[in-house]
């Protein structure tokens, strides 16, 4: 046997010119040799004296890289017998708590798969006589179909256990494309399991792809995880990350615009078309989109924040006053707000002021200005001192304001506490 074993071997290191000067005669004889090596190696499987099956191996693995045999189903097909048999002693040594290489397991199990489809494809050829075989589909498909899972565990393995995205996703990819061969797809139409995780699953890849920075990969599994309750707005961010990425600025605002109606809460796709917007310099389309927000969510208080921002920009203080005010009874912890209706109303305390620049200090009618601009600090002076309440370790966002509005109000014990605390601070 050795003996046969080493010619074998022999001549399945000639190379693929030494193949092409052969005689036909010749060139049988070498077929029919290396067909004998896979017929070894199906024999040494089928021994019960022998446990270790390791030489089996060995011998498929010379007889799969042979172009004499590339084309004859039973390289495959005993390649992916031999295959599933280690994957599975690699499942016993898990189960019975022995030394278990991983990176093997996984080895075995995809190049099971990989030798399974190449069997398959070259059974579904008709042969001389018209005839196929599904002798794979027969022997392999259930093992296929019941050990699929394992291929999101690899991917698992690979993505949190070794930080290689791209063997993550190879894995995770493979779970997908397996399903769609003819091997097993029989199998998988009807799995209600598969069909019902299949777009919770989807994400994976997607998420791997997005670790490499590959978008169209990161695009073609999103699509598929849209339909999972659970990852379906994380997928939908993915998606308009990918486009955004690619450059395709129109397909981006599409999906935002559409991730925004359909998860009117979250804030990642309003925060992106506000920028987006700002960054245009489109205060207008700005504006109608929000308004337009408003009518899907009227409760978010954000949308009324940037109108009213949109009408300070406008030096219309009147109106963001009103939109501030509305914002602040949505949330009333919106700080943004308090400040910059605060403002509003101390700049409407300036343009007061400086169309009455002409009137003498002495007169009537001064007294009247006067009384009127500290109506103004007045009515910003409880909306600061909210914001304290709210946020009183941040002393930059209110001390200054009212240290503002307490001079001009002449609040003297007052205006003692908060000139001590901003210096304390750091802030003066």
């Amino acid at each position: 046997m050795k003996k046969l074993i080493f010619v074998l071997i022999a001549a399945l290191g000639m190379s693929c010119t030494s193949y092409a000067q052969m005689t036909e005669k010749e060139l049988k004889k070498a077929t029919k040799t290396a067909q004998k090596l896979v017929k070894e190696a199906r024999d040494e499987m089928e021994r019960d004296d022998i446990d270790d099956k390791s030489h089996a191996k060995k011998l498929i693995d010379e007889a799969v890289k042979n172009p004499l045999i590339k084309d004859w189903d039973q390289t495959w097909f005993e390649a992916a017998e031999i295959y599933r048999h280690f994957y599975y002693e690699e499942t016993r040594k898990l189960y019975n708590n022995q030394r278990f290489d991983t990176v093997v397991f996984y080895s075995y199990l995809t190049d099971w798969y990989k030798y399974d489809l190449i069997a398959d494809s070259l059974q579904q050829i008709p042969n001389a006589k018209g005839k196929t075989s599904d002798e794979a589909r027969k022997k392999h498909a259930p093992d296929v179909h019941r050990t699929l899972g394992d291929l999101v565990s690899a991917g698992r393995f690979y993505f949190n256990n070794r930080a290689d995205y791209r063997k993550a996703y190879e894995m995770f990819d493979l779970y997908f494309t397996m399903a769609e061969k003819p091997l097993i797809s029989s199998l998988i139409a009807a799995d209600t399991i598969y069909q019902s995780s299949r777009a919770y699953y989807a994400y994976y890849p997607a998420l791997a792809a997005y670790k490499f920075e590959d978008w169209d990969k990161v695009i073609k599994y999103s699509k598929i995880a849209l339909e999972d309750e659970e990852n379906g707005s994380d997928a939908k961010q993915l998606l308009c990350d990918a486009y955004a990425l690619k450059g395709d600025t129109a397909t981006w605002l599409e999906e935002l615009k559409d991730g925004l109606m359909k998860y009117p809460t979250s804030e990642y796709y309003y925060i992106k078309l506000l920028a987006y917007y700002d960054k245009q310099d489109d205060s207008e389309e700005l504006e109608r989109f929000v308004t337009d927000m408003i009518k899907v969510d009227p409760e978010k208080a954000l949308n009324y924040y940037v109108l009213g921002l949109l009408a300070q920009n406008r030096k219309n203080y009147d109106k963001a006053i009103e939109q501030y005010k509305i914002a602040i009874e949505k949330d009333e912890k919106m700080s943004e707000a308090y400040i910059n209706l605060g403002v509003c109303i101390l700049l409407q305390a300036e343009e007061y002021m400086e169309s009455k620049v002409n009137v003498r200090p002495r007169s009537a009618e001064y007294k009247q200005v006067m009384q009127k601009e500290k109506e103004y600090y007045e009515e910003a002076l409880p909306y600061y001192l909210k914001l304290r309440e709210i946020e009183p370790n941040d002393v930059k966002k209110w001390g200054i304001f009212l240290q503002n509005i307490y001079y001009k109000l002449n609040m003297d014990k007052e205006l003692q506490e908060i000139d001590k605390l901003l210096e304390e601070s750091g802030v003066l």
